[in-house]
């Protein structure tokens, strides 16, 4: 069954549902709205010409949310809820993630809003607010995970078993496959899980690799949504790493489209998140 949810997640983790809960109710047609920055070079003969330089920035989208409660004090729970869950993220300056489904927006939202009084009767309301996308891209976030290698997966002939993440005995090396679906290349998040030691990973043939050695309750982050290395424990702390990575090798390439295959020397756990991004969220039939 789709999902057609739509709510927003604070950098605190609370929610707070704009669709589907059956007290609020939102329009998502304005949320589909986008926009290309370019430059171009006309063609001196005056036909045609050349754009380049595309890109996006930072947009604000209008919406409509009516809201509304089963008793008056449902009413007041909910927008009270709304501002506080909203108001975090600006007095923080830090964005949340606005979802439909299990698609994503990183997002402040009422950055500004208005309440329509006219319409403010039987615990009910209209309220306009906006959206502030400080990344602009609808993201689905795609996780496939490698596990440590282990002996009772290998086949002593040589042969490539029918795993889900196979590899060929007798090479020193473990790895398998990672599957782009996206119709673009995608930046990534590779985690790392300690106990581990100079991990270096090779996807589509660049090395993606580390001088750092991990703990079993730590982990090594390479995010390249936000050009970040560092490690990190259960206990959240982190530890900038990025002067630590290899720089014969472009440790922020993004993960080509199609099939790459990825080696690594099978004695730690990692995971691959794809940050796909689309100009609008996906059609769902």
């Amino acid at each position: 069954m789709r999902d057609n949810s739509i709510y927003y997640v604070n950098h605190n983790g609370e929610r707070f549902t704009l669709h589907g809960d059956g007290l609020c109710y939102m329009d998502p047609t304005p949320l589909r709205a986008f926009s290309w920055n370019y430059q171009i070079v006309n063609y001196l003969g005056g036909l045609g010409g050349e754009a380049y330089g595309f890109g996006r920035g930072v947009r604000s989208v209008q919406a409509t949310v009516r809201m509304r409660g089963f008793s008056p004090a449902e009413f007041a729970s909910q927008m009270n809820r709304f501002l506080a869950v909203a108001d975090a993220d600006n007095i923080a300056g830090k964005p949340g993630r606005l979802y439909i489904g299990n698609q994503y927006l990183r997002c402040y939202l009422a950055v500004a809003g208005e309440i329509d009084n006219n319409t403010r009767f039987s615990n009910f309301a209209h309220r306009e607010i906006t959206i502030l996308a400080v990344n602009p891209y609808w993201i689905t976030e795609v996780t496939t995970v490698f596990n440590i290698k282990t002996e009772d997966t290998e086949d002593r002939t040589g042969k490539k078993f029918d795993l889900k993440y196979p590899y060929r005995y007798g090479t020193g090396l473990a790895g398998g496959h990672l599957i782009n679906t996206h119709y673009a290349e995608c930046p990534a998040i590779i985690t790392v899980y300690g106990p581990a030691s100079a991990p270096s990973i090779i996807i589509g043939g660049n090395a993606y690799s580390v001088d750092v050695t991990l703990t079993q309750s730590q982990r090594l982050v390479i995010d390249q949504t936000t050009r970040e290395i560092y490690t990190a424990t259960e206990s959240g702390g982190k530890v900038n790493a990025f002067d630590k990575r290899d720089k014969t090798n472009n440790i922020f390439a993004q993960i080509p489209m199609g099939d790459s295959q990825v080696i690594y020397d099978g004695s730690f756990k990692f995971s691959i998140t794809l940050i796909q991004q689309r100009s609008e969220p996906k059609w769902e039939s």
